[in-house]
């Protein structure tokens, strides 16, 4: 950790006219003195952080914060400031007070404060905190350093991170989030496979040089014709339908509507993939290990994506055992996160529960994670539009 010095290693920031006026209009919409003084400064630190990103080029969103909700304002002590794609951080301010000495001259206060308190709403749904010392007299207000945490209620001062630390803990918010846009161009991490790669693996077997006494017209392969010998990849295994809809359990589908519940049985027939995934343009699977307590079991999670007329998303993300699994194990919760950390919907496996699934739309520019979770153990993926 980068202990912060105050004075040497704080940022100085202009306080504007307009991040004053701003702060004097929300804080006169009420009357206690406690209260408009609590606003005053909270918007005063929320802007001026603002300034700061927007200088680095970081994409804010002010009307998503609750610091600028009125209603939101009046109950809870909150300084949030939405940075687009990632989440909330907290702006929380405190005074640089200045003494009248006998000379007529202000002096400093000998008795900084040396922590800054944090409110008990403000210790959720944030991805970090940044401290803002606010020195009114001088219209200045110094950004004294970063924290990732605020659970025991406090920031100390001196064991602040830097700001410098701030910025690389928001590249690894941006890095750790799976850009859907990038699927939609062909374009994947190597940890995302094709459905193929998950649920049908290629059997690995020895090496063996064995010459095929028939030559071979690649010429011929383009318009389909293939000598005796040759077959497609698909042909002479179990295909991709089967290993994942098999007959006997025709119940994996989505549920119509945007609505996000477990499987609904559909009657009769075998269920495929494009019946489950109809209008999707990607898909992709991943294997997730639920480690040793669960004896190595291992599932996928499945997530196909398709482009709206209106630029929104449709994600589909579905939950199955891997190949060899029956069953999902008991108690395994699948949920969707909004990029500020709530549960927006959840499900959990049943006894003999094949399949779990979601089904939601996303605005471009907004991000989102899928929780796995089982006794103490969640597993979270992170996505971005």
């Amino acid at each position: 950790m980068n202990n912060t010095n105050t004075e040497t290693e704080s940022l100085p920031m202009p306080i504007t006219q307009k991040a004053i006026h701003l702060a004097s209009q929300f804080a006169s919409q009420h009357q206690h003195p406690q209260k408009v003084e609590q606003i005053y400064i909270n918007t005063l630190a929320v802007l001026v952080v603002g300034d700061y990103l927007k200088l680095l080029g970081i994409e804010i969103d002010l009307d998503r914060g609750d610091s600028w909700n009125p209603v939101t304002r009046l109950f809870e002590n909150v300084a949030d400031l939405y940075i687009k794609g990632l989440g909330k951080i907290e702006c929380r301010p405190i005074r640089r007070v200045h003494q009248n000495a006998e000379n007529g001259k202000q002096n400093l206060s000998d008795n900084p404060p040396e922590t800054c308190p944090v409110p008990l709403e403000a210790r959720e749904e944030r991805i970090g905190y940044i401290v803002v010392e606010i020195d009114e007299d001088e219209k200045v207000a110094r950004l004294l350093g970063f924290s990732p945490t605020a659970d025991s209620g406090e920031l100390v001062l001196k064991e602040l991170h830097s700001l410098d630390d701030f910025l690389v803990n928001l590249e690894h918010f941006f890095d750790a989030k799976v850009d859907l846009n990038q699927w939609f161009l062909n374009v994947f991490n190597s940890d995302w496979q094709p459905f193929d790669a998950v649920f049908n693996p290629q059997p690995q077997t020895s090496p063996r040089e064995i010459e095929n006494p028939i030559s071979s017209n690649l010429g011929n392969w383009f318009k389909n014709i293939v000598e005796t010998g040759w077959q497609k990849i698909e042909q002479g295994k179990k295909s991709l339908e089967d290993a994942i809809f098999p007959d006997k359990n025709p119940d994996f589908a989505f549920r119509g509507g945007g609505s996000s519940r477990s499987e609904s049985p559909l009657s009769g027939g075998q269920t495929t993939i494009r019946q489950t995934f109809p209008e999707a343009d990607v898909t992709r699977a991943k294997l997730i290990d639920l480690g040793m307590r669960l004896g190595r079991t291992t599932v996928a999670l499945l997530v196909a994506i398709a482009q709206q007329s209106d630029r929104t998303v449709r994600v589909h993300a579905q939950l199955h055992p891997a190949i060899g699994e029956l069953y999902l194990p008991r108690n395994l919760k699948l949920s969707l996160i909004s990029d500020a950390g709530k549960i927006l919907d959840e499900l959990e496996s049943t006894v003999q529960q094949q399949c779990i699934s979601l089904e939601f739309e996303v605005e471009p520019g907004e991000s989102f994670s899928i929780r796995l979770a089982i006794d103490d153990l969640s597993i979270t993926e992170n996505f971005m539009v």
